[in-house]
């Protein structure tokens, strides 16, 4: 056997005992029992199986004689029918598969063939023949053209008897270059016993049926590409190629798309944000791979699609785990059969089934090695339990056998003695910003790329430094309408950091025309300079100068030995922990200047709007004739949500008709909500699904679905998010509020109730700065103007509801993940796993969510005024927590000790970790205790979610 291997070999030669199927014997069996069908289209072009079992037998006999004793065969092809079909006759030959991207620099190419030592290259474009030609690596490299001559040294009928089925297998059934932490290739040699569990598992956890349409989106470099071509074989469905003139293949896919629908696209999050609408609608089920999934991509194509996050190293035969979420979660599912998933204790030197550290792959989908690099020592290859086991990298929390990506450990950097995970922070500000971000350490620097270029610089870092500590803190903010990604789809970091770079050789704008300062300006400009080791203008930030956090910090000490420790701490409070030396001045001296507070700039942007909407709801609101008896439908948003379920359920119960308003997709939506009430799909036959998009076309008088009357309106739907800023959520929730009020008084509603929140406070008072002023955090804040905009429907014709409810829980054991980012939940399942809870100032005010759902309903079907009434059933202080979480008084520790000791420990979601920070942070509890029910709310909150 020419074929030459410095791997593991984890497996027995019997191919008895190895693998039940290999992979020539999966394809030939697969393309030979579907016959028409159709197999693959690319253009106008198509293929039936028939077609391809056809074309793949005769090229793989034909590659046999060139290597009749075994080998590897390298395929340097790309998005094209032909070089798809090369692929697949590689594989049913029986030799190793090991593709290589046409598009590399010729260098490059050449050292990843030395690497393979193939006994064949098959050269799909002119460019790589013409390349490896010239640089005479391998013996025998070929174009497409060139491979048919072998086959005609003998007759065709010789041809056809000798040519088997299918081949005789390798120990190696493909080979994947990936790039390790040097960035020079490794050539990944897999073996045929994770591939039948691979394609039997995608198969059904992705819903591949014969004849659906899968998109071959993926380079044939990349790994995902071998399960989509081996995936879509093995069911029976129809691999589309888009069209492909040689120029940008996202844009070729994108186009292809906007006309063609596809039933399954595996996609790279970084690559999905860059389509537009019109593509993402037309995939039907979304499989995100190949990096970490942000809640924006999430959110983006759950609007549209089925959404499965799937996770798999090349090391691991393309996929370990797939999950479908119904919200956003960082799981990343369960492992597929035939694997199962360990955490490593390096301290220890241990495996264990639960906890949080390094995620180990076991099974028989672990690769065999890397070529030419030898098992021996230590290595990410090993056994544990005496199964082939891989180190991945990747930091995880493994729970209830549910795995919860967390980051890469090489992607986690140290500042100001704080571990950042730069996978989850990038994760949490994608969520903030609603935009693609990722952060990306330069040395000691901290770069943040997005794409959230609807916000000035300026404004965004004064944004950031209000939500991160000093050393979460980016250093630079790269504003990119789209980020690069390399050809395998995932992020182009070594591309971003060569962008900040430039962007900061280029420097801020021209000078200041800002007045020079007076005897303190010498010695602040004198401060400024020792640390950054030049001179600024006084009114550039030192971080547009090209400083970093660390800076910040040693300005900041250094003027409080000269000035005070005190005076320096409100001034840098009041530049929102920016800093230039015209804006300390100013606000050392107290002189006038500072921005206008975020309530006043709030106020100023909708006041006009709400001055008006009376007026103009009661021009949307058709004549009734006197007598209507008022319509009996029920219109709810937040169905999907938590107690927009309940309430939904309950409505169910009572055979209501009901209008559901979502921006979920409406089968995602009752497929959900069965699971979670044990219900079967007819139950919710009769419900009428609108989308927020409608709202509009409703309030200009437009028809169909949601165009009669209305009765009451249920509005429970609002994004929960304690950190996204005021004038985010004016442009989020409190929009679509406004959109549903001017629905309902076009369709009439005689009764409006909105779900809002305790926090908002215990008196309802008009909306004014000061008022708004006083309310804890923007979520808060926002629910308090969307009472406004609600409280302008309110007429002889409709009535308005206002509940401020307190936090609600009662979930049932199915309901669990809506706990997850629940920041009170967390609170109390940190405390337990420290044994130490913060000091909290005031009592917690908490609701069950059957008497929330109580309260909703009975407002609905009131005929009297509307009222405004604050729900909070009952009240917790510190010491009934305690008693609640098992804990006695000694564990009771300040916050910020609290705080302290769950960051350090790395064991939280850092978007939990700084709403905390905030809300610990923030003003005290609710003041008066409530008994108004003998529920132990907190207590079946612990047996549910906490699982004690």
């Amino acid at each position: 056997m020419l074929f030459r291997h410095g791997g593991f070999n984890w497996f027995s030669k019997s191919k008895k005992d190895v693998f039940p199927v290999d992979l020539p014997e999966l394809v030939a069996h697969h393309l030979t029992r579907h016959g028409a069908m159709t197999a693959l289209e690319s253009g106008a072009r198509t293929w039936s199986y028939a077609d391809l079992d056809e074309a793949t037998r005769d090229r793989a006999t034909q590659l046999r004689r060139l290597s009749p004793d075994g080998g590897r065969v390298v395929v340097v092809g790309e998005h094209t029918a032909d070089a798809l079909v090369w692929a697949l006759s590689v594989m049913r030959s029986g030799l190793v598969y090991t593709p290589l991207n046409p598009g590399l620099p010729a260098e490059r190419m050449c050292e990843a063939v030395r690497l393979a030592a193939p006994d064949a290259v098959i050269c799909c474009t002119q460019d790589s023949l013409d390349a490896l030609r010239e640089d005479g690596t391998a013996a025998c490299v070929l174009g497409t053209d060139d491979v048919a001559p072998a086959a005609a040294a003998a007759p065709a009928a010789d041809a056809a008897d000798s040519a088997p089925v299918a081949w005789p297998a390798q120990e190696i059934a493909y080979s994947i270059f990936t790039s390790g932490s040097t960035g020079r290739p490794k050539l990944v040699n897999v073996g045929h016993a994770g591939i039948e569990n691979l394609c039997r598992a995608q198969t059904r956890l992705f819903g591949v049926k014969p004849g659906h349409r899968m998109l071959q989106f993926s380079s044939l470099s990349f790994d995902a590409s071998v399960a989509e071509i081996l995936v879509a074989v093995h069911a029976g469905a129809q691999l589309v190629v888009p069209a492909w003139d040689g120029g940008s293949w996202l844009s070729a896919v994108g186009r292809h798309l906007q006309t063609n629908a596809c039933d399954i696209m595996t996609v790279p999050p970084s690559v999905y944000a860059r389509f537009d609408d019109e593509a993402r609608k037309a995939i039907g089920t979304v499989v995100f791979a190949g990096e970490a999934l942000s809640e924006v991509e999430f959110r983006a194509a759950a609007r549209y699609s089925r959404v499965l996050n799937a996770y798999g190293p090349t090391e691991g035969t393309v996929c370990f785990s797939v999950a479908e979420p119904s919200r956003f979660t960082a799981s990343i599912g369960r492992p597929i059969d035939g694997c199962s998933a360990r955490i490593h204790d390096p301290g220890s030197n241990t495996y264990s089934e639960a906890g949080r550290g390094e995620l180990v792959l076991l099974g028989a989908g672990v690769a065999l090695g890397y070529e030419g690099v030898s098992g021996d020592g230590p290595g990410p290859f090993t056994t544990v339990e005496g199964t082939p086991a891989y180190h991945t990298g990747d930091e995880v929390e493994l729970r209830d056998g549910e795995v919860y990506y967390l980051g890469r450990l090489d992607e986690q950097v140290k500042r100001l003695g704080h571990r950042i995970g730069l996978t989850e922070l990038g994760g949490w500000l994608a969520q903030l910003t609603d935009a693609s971000v990722v952060l990306v350490a330069d040395g000691t620097s901290l770069i943040m790329a997005h794409t959230a270029t609807d916000r000035s610089e300026e404004e965004l870092r004064s944004w950031l430094r209000e939500l991160l500590p000093a050393w979460e803190m980016p250093d630079v903010l790269l504003g990119l309408t789209e980020l690069p990604v390399t050809d395998s789809g995932k992020a182009d970091k070594a591309a971003l950091r060569a962008l900040a770079r430039r962007a900061q050789e280029e420097g801020p704008g021209g000078p200041s025309d800002a007045p020079e300062p007076g005897d303190d300006g010498e010695v602040v400009r004198t401060v400024v300079k020792n640390v950054l080791g030049t001179e600024i203008e006084p009114a550039v930030s030192i971080f547009d100068a090209g400083a970093d956090s660390l800076a910040l910090v040693r300005i900041q000490v250094e003027l409080s030995e000269i000035y005070g420790e005190d005076p320096v701490q409100a001034v840098f409070d009041l530049l929102n922990y920016d800093f230039t030396i015209e804006g300390f001045l100013t606000g050392l001296r107290g002189r006038p200047g500072a921005a206008s507070s975020p309530e006043r700039q709030v106020l100023d942007t909708v006041a006009a709007e709400l001055a008006e909407l009376p007026a103009a709801l009661a021009a949307l609101r058709p004549a009734r004739p006197t007598g209507t008896a008022r319509a009996d439908t029920f219109t709810v948003t937040g169905a999907g949500g938590f107690i927009g379920g309940h309430v939904l359920d309950r409505l169910l119960d009572d055979g209501r008709r009901v209008t559901v308003v979502t921006t979920s997709d409406p089968r995602q939506l009752v497929t959900r909500h069965c699971a979670r009430f044990e219900r079967t799909h007819e139950d919710l036959a009769g419900i009428e699904f609108l989308g927020y998009d409608d709202l509009e076309a409703l309030a200009r008088g437009g028809s169909g679905a949601g165009s009669g009357r209305w009765g009451a309106v249920i509005h429970c739907g609002y994004e929960v998010n304690h950190l996204l800023p005021l004038e985010r959520q004016l442009s989020g929730s409190v929009a679509t509020t406004g959109a549903l009020v001017r629905a309902a008084a076009a369709r009439d509603a005689s009764r409006f109730v909105f779900l809002s929140a305790a926090s908002a406070g215990p008196r309802f008072l008009p909306l004014t700065e000061d008022a708004l002023a006083a309310v804890g955090d923007p979520y808060s804040q926002s629910k308090f103007v969307a009472e406004a905009y609600v409280g302008a429907l309110e007429s002889e014709h409709c009535g308005v509801d206002v509940l401020r409810a307190g936090l609600v829980y009662g979930h049932n054991a199915r309901e669990g993940e809506f706990l997850d980012r629940d920041v009170f939940a967390q609170l109390l399942r940190l405390s337990l796993r420290h044994g130490a809870a913060p000091r909290l100032e005031g009592l917690v005010p908490v609701c069950h969510v059957s008497d929330v759902v109580d309260d909703l309903l009975a407002a609905a079907g009131s005929d009297s005024a509307g009222t405004r009434s604050v729900l909070v059933h009952r009240t917790y202080d510190r010491h009934q927590l305690l008693a609640e979480l098992g804990l006695d008084a000694d564990s009771l520790v300040s916050p910020e000790e609290w705080l302290s000791t769950v960051t350090e420990s790395g064991g939280a979601d850092v978007r939990i970790l700084a709403a905390l920070r905030q809300q610990l942070g923030a003003a005290a509890g609710w003041a008066t205790s409530v008994g108004a029910t003998d529920r132990q709310i907190i207590r079946e909150l612990r047996q549910t979610y906490l699982g004690a």
